[in-house]
């Protein structure tokens, strides 16, 4: 039972840094389109976490240039005893989707 609270309240605390985090990448980089959180994985101490984005190599860079930025204004977002130090990871399933897009380009010519 107690287990189904802690992984409740991991569920609810995912979802609401992976908002947040949407909210501040739109606000830090209003210009690119190709960048969004896919998925947000907080370790159940909250203490670190693990972030997907959908994008680029050129843009994940970008990104943890300004991790710290990023991780000050989550703080304001979401109020837990601790702000989770995030690593910014690449969704590989965003790559598949476009080796896929350009295949079926491949195909129609």
């Amino acid at each position: 039972r107690e287990n189904g609270a802690v992984n409740n309240k991991l569920a609810i605390l995912n979802g609401s840094y992976k908002k947040a985090l949407g909210a501040i990448l739109l606000k830090e980089f209003p210009h690119l389109a190709t960048l969004a959180v896919a998925d947000v994985l907080i370790d159940p101490s909250g203490k670190t976490g693990r972030v997907w984005l959908s994008t680029t190599a050129e843009i994940l860079k970008a990104v943890e240039l300004r991790r710290g930025d990023i991780q000050n204004q989550l703080k304001k977002h979401v109020v837990t005893r601790y702000t989770p130090s995030f690593t910014f990871l690449l969704d590989d399933k965003y790559l598949d989707r476009i080796d896929n897009l350009f295949n079926e380009i491949g195909h129609e010519d």
